[in-house]
């Protein structure tokens, strides 16, 4: 992919972000009914019909599975490599490295540049993501997990149904199946915009940790997948989402839950904002190099 495809490829993503941060500066909307509507609604939607729509095979989940662990433990003792270099250490600096913006950015970034392929890997590693921000992420917060959280989320069982159809070649009505398609696929911008609205409020900068944070996120993640595709012995469009996935920004939902558990949520928004206008930058490159 040439370096105009894959700016082609961002613009869109950029462009919805921007979109809800001016809106956020015109108008003050209650976010948390948005939030509900793509949690409980949107999100379950997109991850059925993406899954359900295109065959994938069990050896392309393993490698995606293992793949997307593997990111987690390399970006995790950059982690800690990083506490010991600047003898310093913080929860809220932990949670927005290790877990990437999976969902707002990865799923609508992968199916610009990789089509529904990409999509649907993306997808994949979205609710993977998700189940390990809520168990492993609750955990680093709070130093104990909280399993009940994620069975209280739609999208598990959405996507246990969903790769269920597709490893058995169950088809879902075809009507029922366009409504559900619809729904997700109006979450995709819905997230985005999103995403600009939730940056248009946080305030609080820490330049230093901040920076560091974005560049472990950022560098180090793509380094990390690099890493990871080797070892699962990942190719083509699996490759391809596995290393955008290893390069995205921090999630802005890593705030939320500093700000939640009261875990240095100050240092987490810095963070979250560093990384995603850092990352205006370097996805399109990620791209060009991923191609």
């Amino acid at each position: 992919m040439e370096l105009t495809q894959s700016l082609l490829a961002v613009i869109p993503v950029f462009l919805l972000i921007a979109t809800g941060y001016i809106f956020a500066c015109w108008k003050t909307i209650n976010l948390a009914s948005v939030t509900e509507l793509i949690v409980y609604l949107g999100t379950p939607s997109l991850a059925l019909s993406s899954l359900a729509s295109r065959r994938i095979f069990l050896e392309e989940i393993m490698v995606l599975s293992f793949g997307l662990l593997i990111i987690f433990a390399v970006v995790g003792l950059l982690v800690q490599i990083y506490f010991l270099v600047f003898r310093f250490r913080s929860r809220g600096f932990t949670l927005p490295v290790l877990f990437m913006n999976a969902g707002n950015m990865g799923i609508p970034l992968a199916l610009f540049a990789f089509g529904q392929a990409g999509m649907q890997r993306a997808t994949f590693l979205f609710v993977l993501n998700t189940i390990l921000q809520y168990s492993l992420g609750i955990y680093i917060l709070k130093g104990r997990g909280e399993a009940r959280e994620i069975f209280r989320l739609p999208l598990i069982y959405a996507t246990v149904t969903g790769l269920a159809l597709n490893l058995t070649g169950v088809a879902i009505p075809e009507a029922m199946f366009q409504a559900i398609s619809l729904l997700g696929q109006a979450t995709i911008p819905l997230m985005l915009v999103s995403l600009g609205y939730r940056l248009r409020h946080v305030k609080a900068f820490r330049w230093r940790d901040a920076a560091g944070g974005a560049l472990t996120r950022i560098v180090g993640g793509f380094a990390a997948a690099l890493i990871a595709v080797q070892i699962v012995g990942a190719t083509g469009v699996n490759r391809q989402v596995l290393l955008l996935y290893g390069c995205l920004p921090a999630a802005v939902v890593n705030f939320v839950l500093t700000e939640k558990y009261g875990q240095d949520p100050e240092l987490a928004a810095s963070i979250v904002v560093f990384s995603t206008v850092l990352s205006l930058v370097t996805t399109p490159i990620a791209l060009w190099l991923i191609m």
